[in-house]
C-alpha cells in the first residue's frame, strides 16, 4: 500500500494495490469516490471465486496430505489447509474491507471549496524546467514481481518434490542418477519469458528516446482509467488529453506501467511539436529523466 496525492485538493490518499482492484479516492473532497463504488460493484463476485476456489483446493490438499502422513511422519495439513484458506480470504476480506471504507467516506461531509480544475504537479514543474537535451535513463519496474514469482515457483517445487520423496524407497547403487539437465528447462522457458517482454521494450524506449530528450512536455489530464484483462495478466489502462503548443487538442490511449495514475490526475507528455500526435506518456515508459527522479 502506497500514498497517492489527490489532483484536486492534495490530500494524500491510499493506494492500496494489493488483494483489492478498486480505485483510490479521497475522503476530504471526495474525488473518483463515485468511481470507485462503480468500480467496486462491477468486480463484486471476483473476490467471492477466488474465495471459493481456494478453499476447495485446500480441502484437496489437506485430504491428499493427511492421507500420506497416515504411516509416516505426520505432516502439517492444518498448516496447510489454513494458508491456502488465508490466501482465498484475503481478497474477500480486502473487499468489505474497501465497500465499508467507502461507505464511510460517503457518509462524512465533503470539502467545499475544491477547485475542478486538478492543481499543479511539483513533479511535473521539475520536469518542464529541465534543459535539452534531458538526461534518460532506463529501468524496469516489473523485475522485482518476476524474481518474487520465480523464487516462488521454485520453493513450491521444492515442497512439492519433498513430498513426493518422502515415501520413495532408497534407490540401490548401480542405477542412474537423477536427470537434472531437466531443470535446465524451467530455466530456458523463464529467459525466453524475458526476452519476449524485454526485448520488445527496449524496441520501444529506443524510438521514444528523442522525445524524451528534445520533445515539446505538456501537461495531460487522465480522464478514465481501467484495468484490462489479458489472458491470465492484467494492465492499467489510461486514456488522456493535452494542449500542444499550436492549439491541437491531443487524445491518445497507453498503459500506466506504475498503475499509480487515475482520472483528474496531471502527467507529463512529451511530443513532437511538428507532429503533436507522436507523443509517449512518462508513465508509460520504461525511460525515466535521471534530473528530474534522481
Amino acid at each position: 500500500m502506497g500514498n497517492i496525492a489527490c489532483p484536486l485538493c492534495g490530500a494524500p490518499v491510499k493506494h492500496r494495490r494489493f488483494f483489492t482492484q478498486g480505485k483510490p479516492f479521497c475522503t476530504h473532497c471526495g474525488w473518483n469516490l463515485q468511481r470507485a463504488e462503480n468500480s467496486l460493484n462491477e468486480t463484486a463476485r471476483v473476490p467471492l471465486f477466488v474465495f471459493v476456489v481456494f478453499v476447495i483446493m485446500a480441502i484437496g490438499m489437506f485430504w491428499l496430505f493427511s492421507s500420506t502422513g497416515r504411516n509416516s511422519r505426520p505432516f502439517p495439513a492444518f498448516a496447510v489447509f489454513a494458508i491456502f484458506a488465508l490466501a482465498g480470504g484475503l481478497p474477500l476480506c480486502g473487499y468489505f474491507f474497501l465497500k465499508r471504507s467507502i461507505a464511510l467516506a460517503k457518509s462524512v461531509p465533503q470539502m467545499q471549496g475544491v477547485q475542478a480544475q486538478p492543481i499543479p504537479d511539483a513533479f511535473l514543474q521539475r520536469i518542464q524546467s529541465l534543459p535539452r537535451p534531458r538526461r534518460v535513463g532506463f529501468r524496469f519496474p516489473g523485475a522485482l514481481a518476476v524474481v518474487a514469482a520465480f523464487a516462488i515457483t521454485v520453493l513450491f517445487g521444492i515442497l512439492v518434490f519433498a513430498m513426493t520423496s518422502a515415501k520413495r524407497p532408497a534407490v540401490p547403487r548401480g542405477t542412474a542418477p537423477f536427470p537434472y539437465f531437466v531443470l535446465f528447462v524451467p530455466a530456458t522457458f523463464i529467459v525466453l519469458v524475458l526476452g519476449i517482454v524485454l526485448v520488445p521494450a527496449v524496441l520501444k524506449e529506443k524510438r521514444n528516446r528523442p522525445l524524451f530528450q528534445d520533445g515539446e512536455v505538456a501537461a495531460a489530464r487522465v480522464l478514465a482509467q481501467r484495468t484490462v484483462v489479458q489472458g491470465r495478466t492484467s494492465y492499467s489502462q489510461i486514456d488522456y488529453e493535452f494542449r500542444a503548443s499550436d492549439g491541437q487538442t491531443i487524445r491518445n490511449s497507453e498503459r500506466d506501467l506504475t498503475r499509480k495514475v487515475f482520472e483528474d490526475m496531471l502527467i507529463p507528455v512529451f511530443y513532437d511539436p511538428v507532429k503533436p500526435a507522436r507523443c509517449a506518456a512518462l508513465c508509460a515508459s520504461y525511460s525515466r529523466l535521471l534530473d528530474a527522479e534522481g
